[in-house]
């Protein structure tokens, strides 16, 4: 009598050795994964805050008018700040309020905008307080956003 052998189906040798194979290659490729996934989101939030940057100067320009840029660990709030309190009062117009990605925030302590610490504005002829802004990730990871007080806005990673 010949025996009938399904010929489509696994052994549980093969089952374990592809299940190991799995494991391996995530083990190896998940640390470079969430490294590339950190450093994707801090470069993310510095363009990010760079096109912000480049719409408040644009937009104190188009308006005449004085722009202000107030930054917090966590994000950054852009408005027209009529009065020039560094206030969002009501009647002036909000422009950005962004809230940085999970893992991404300012440096308080590093950032610096002339005589004014942690804010700065535009004005209508498109200068600026000149000063840096530091994003860290949460590997440590940094990079700068630097305006001149000719209202230039560049983007710098900080090497360690």
């Amino acid at each position: 009598m010949t025996s009938i052998r399904n010929k489509s189906a696994f052994t549980l040798l093969e089952a374990l050795i592809v299940v190991f194979l799995i494991t391996f290659v995530s083990a190896v490729a998940t640390p470079n994964v969430i490294k590339w996934r950190n450093a994707s989101k801090l470069r993310y939030a510095a363009e990010n805050a760079k096109g912000d940057l480049e719409l408040a100067k644009l937009k104190a320009i188009q308006q005449n008018n004085t722009v202000s840029v107030v930054f917090s660990e966590t994000g950054y709030q852009i408005f027209v700040d009529t009065n020039q309190d560094w206030n969002h009062n009501s009647g002036e117009r909000s422009i950005r309020n962004r809230q940085l990605p999970a893992g991404v925030s300012f440096d308080l302590a590093k950032t610096s905008f002339a005589s004014s610490g942690t804010k700065t504005r535009f004005k209508g002829r498109g200068t600026a307080l000149n000063g840096s802004a530091y994003l860290v990730n949460s590997k440590g990871a940094e990079k700068r956003i630097k305006i001149t007080k000719y209202g230039r806005v560049a983007v710098e990673t900080i090497k360690k």
